[in-house]
């Protein structure tokens, strides 16, 4: 066969269809994770009766907002670090205003509760649920995260796994804190964080292995 030849059956073969980028495939895999959470949360748990009333309140609606505006910034931040090279920008710097947040409401909670008070509330009575029900609540979602993100190429896999864990962790925390009673920061601040931190560190031990080129 003649070069020219060659060349022009190349040129005509149909290319190989480039597989899905991750931005395709996150929020279906993503959305079936929630999707399983959810279910889970309905047949185990379920929203407090006095849910819509408990909303009203500021301090109460803050627990579930804050977890969902934490997914919501460390989202760009998953996709951004399955990219070599790729900056976090503006999410990077917004998402530590949830920490110094949920901290300004346990200060806040802190001073005006009665002294007598706050190792009871910081205690509460739920502990042994609350931090089991988080990462439990977090597994389909990190999943379907890890799934997505294994057609991505991030340079450190475990960060971009804690990544993923801190968005799964959000959003369970967001799902899980409709069935809490403890409505005080000096509870959910503390215990709350704790289930994520921990959501996060499975995410990082899960990316570590699964995300590696």
């Amino acid at each position: 066969m003649k070069t020219e030849d060659l060349i022009s059956a190349l040129a005509a073969d149909p290319a190989a269809p480039r597989p899905p980028r991750v931005e395709t495939r996150l929020p279906g895999f993503l959305g079936l994770g929630v999707l399983v959470t959810a279910l889970a949360f309905a047949l185990v748990l379920g929203p407090r009766p006095d849910l819509a009333a408990a909303l009203a309140r500021p301090v109460v609606l803050a627990k579930t907002l804050l977890p969902l505006l934490l997914a919501a910034l460390a989202l760009p931040l998953v996709l951004r670090d399955a990219r070599p090279g790729a900056r976090y920008g503006l999410p990077g710097a917004l998402i530590w205003a949830v920490p110094l947040a949920v901290a300004g409401l346990f200060l806040l909670a802190f001073l005006t509760e009665l002294p007598g008070d706050r190792l009871r509330l910081f205690l509460g009575h739920s502990i042994p649920v609350c931090l089991p029900a988080i990462t439990l609540l977090s597994l389909p979602m990190l999943a379907g995260l890890l799934v997505a993100l294994r057609r991505g190429a991030p340079v450190r896999p475990a960060r971009c796994g804690a990544l993923a864990g801190l968005v799964a962790a959000g959003l369970a925390t967001a799902i899980y804190s409709t069935f809490c009673i403890e409505d005080s920061p000096l509870f959910y601040a503390v215990w709350y964080s704790a289930g994520i931190m921990i959501a996060t560190g499975l995410g990082a031990l899960a990316g570590r292995q699964l995300l590696r080129w």
